[in-house]
C-alpha cells in the first residue's frame, strides 16, 4: 500500500526552522483536504468577480426607492413592474408588500403579520396579488405554526383567501404545501405554484418538490414532478415565467438549470447557461431575463443535489449576476455583473429589477431593491 509523505515547517524563532516528514494516510487526507479548499476558495473567487467582457448596456440607479422612515429593509423577493416605471414588491420586511412608484415612493403598504419568509409573488387576470409563504429554512421554535402558504389580497390590501396549513410543510394537492417559492399565471387565469424550498426544516417533507395548477378560486386542477434531477423533476423550483408560446420557464435552482415546458407541463428542454436561476422573467418581446443569487456560495441543500448535499459549494465557477437573452431558444445577448440578485422582473420599457437577499447596505441603490434602466445606444 503507498503512503503519502508531507513535510511540516514549525518555525522556532530567531529564523530558525524545524523541518518533520510525516508519512500517513492522514497526511494525504490533510493535503486532499487542503487542496479542495484551495480550489473551492478559487471558484468562489471566480464567482463573484464584479467585471464580464460580456456586453451590458444597463446602469443602475442610485439612491432608489425610498422606504418610508418606520419601515427597514428587507431581502427583496416578490417583484411586479406594471409599465409605468413602479412596482409591487413582496419583500421581507413589515408591512411584506408595498407599492413603489417611478419615482421611488411607496404609496401603498398592507400584508403586516401574515407571512413568516417572503417568497413567490404574481398577479391574476382580476388584478389580485398572490404572496407566498415559504416558511422557515431551519427549524425555528419562534415561528412554529406558521408559515408554508400563499396569500390572494386585493390591491387595497384585503386578504381573500389563504391556501395551505399555517405551519404544515407537506406536499398534499393544494391544501397542504412543502413551502411555495413563485406562482406563475397561465392564458387560461389558472395559478402555477412552484412547491418546495432549500433548506427546509427538519420535520418538513424532505422530498415531493412539484408544481401545482390552481383555479384563481383556490381549486385544485393537478400537479406535476418530484424530487429529482431527471426531465421534469425539480430541485427547488424558486422562480416561474410564461414565454409567448405558453410554456412554462422553470427556475430548478438547485439542480442549476432551467426547465422548459410546454402548455401541458411536458418536458420540453433544459438550460445550464443561465448559471443557477433564482429568479426568471420573459418580456413581450421575448426577452428573457434570468438572475443568478447563489453560484459559488456554500448553501445547504439536499442530499441528491449534483453539487452535494449538507453546506455544499453550489455551481462553482460560474458567475453571480443577471443574464439577458431570448426566450425562444435560450441564447444569450447581455450580462450584468457585479450583483447577485433573487428577486427579478423587468418591464415592457426596458427596466430590470433586481432583489438583492444580501449586501443591501452596500448596494448604490440605498436598500434591497435595485433598478437597472437601458442606456440608449
Amino acid at each position: 500500500m503507498s503512503r503519502s509523505r508531507i513535510v511540516v515547517r514549525l518555525a522556532l524563532g530567531s529564523g530558525f526552522v524545524l523541518a518533520l516528514a510525516l508519512s500517513s494516510p492522514l497526511a494525504a487526507q490533510f493535503v486532499a483536504a487542503d487542496e479542495t479548499a484551495a480550489e473551492a476558495e478559487k471558484a468562489s473567487a471566480l464567482s463573484v468577480r464584479p467585471t464580464s467582457t460580456m456586453a451590458n448596456p444597463y446602469r443602475l440607479i442610485e439612491n432608489w426607492p425610498t422606504l418610508p422612515p418606520d419601515q427597514e429593509w428587507g431581502a427583496a423577493i416578490g417583484l411586479l413592474p406594471d409599465d409605468t416605471g413602479g412596482l409591487w414588491m413582496l419583500f421581507r420586511s413589515d408591512p411584506p408588500i408595498v407599492y413603489v412608484n417611478a419615482d421611488g415612493q411607496i404609496s401603498k403598504r398592507f400584508g403586516s403579520g401574515t407571512i413568516v419568509q417572503a417568497h413567490g409573488f404574481c398577479m391574476d387576470h382580476d388584478g389580485n396579488l398572490w404572496a407566498g409563504d415559504s416558511g422557515p429554512f431551519r427549524d425555528s421554535p419562534e415561528t412554529r405554526g406558521r408559515g408554508f402558504q400563499i396569500h390572494k389580497f386585493s390591491q387595497d390590501g384585503e386578504l381573500l383567501m389563504s391556501l395551505g396549513q399555517a405551519g404544515v410543510s407537506r406536499a398534499d394537492r393544494a391544501n397542504t404545501f412543502i413551502g411555495p417559492t413563485a406562482c406563475a399565471v397561465a392564458s387560461n387565469g389558472n395559478i402555477i405554484i412552484a412547491d418546495g424550498h432549500w433548506p427546509r426544516p427538519s420535520d418538513a417533507q424532505q422530498d415531493g418538490d412539484r408544481l401545482v395548477e390552481i383555479t384563481p378560486d383556490g381549486q385544485f386542477v393537478r400537479e406535476t414532478g418530484r424530487l429529482g434531477a431527471g426531465p421534469g423533476e425539480f430541485m427547488g423550483p424558486h422562480a416561474l415565467a410564461f414565454d409567448n408560446e405558453g410554456r412554462l420557464l422553470v427556475a430548478d435552482r438547485s439542480n442549476n438549470r432551467i426547465q422548459v415546458l410546454d402548455r401541458e407541463l411536458n418536458f420540453v428542454d433544459d438550460w445550464r447557461q443561465f448559471g443557477r436561476p433564482s429568479g426568471v422573467t420573459v418580456l413581450d418581446d421575448g426577452t428573457l431575463i434570468v438572475s443568478d443569487s447563489e453560484s459559488g456560495a456554500q448553501i445547504a441543500g439536499p442530499p441528491q443535489a449534483l453539487d452535494g448535499g449538507a453546506d455544499g459549494l453550489r455551481n462553482p465557477g460560474h458567475q453571480v449576476g443577471i443574464r439577458i437573452g431570448r426566450a425562444a431558444d435560450g441564447s444569450l445577448q447581455y450580462f450584468i455583473s457585479g450583483t447577485r440578485p433573487e428577486g427579478l422582473a423587468g418591464d415592457n420599457l426596458g427596466n430590470i429589477f433586481a432583489g438583492l437577499t444580501g449586501g443591501c447596505d452596500a448596494s448604490p441603490s440605498g436598500g434591497c431593491l435595485q433598478k437597472w434602466v437601458r442606456v440608449v445606444q
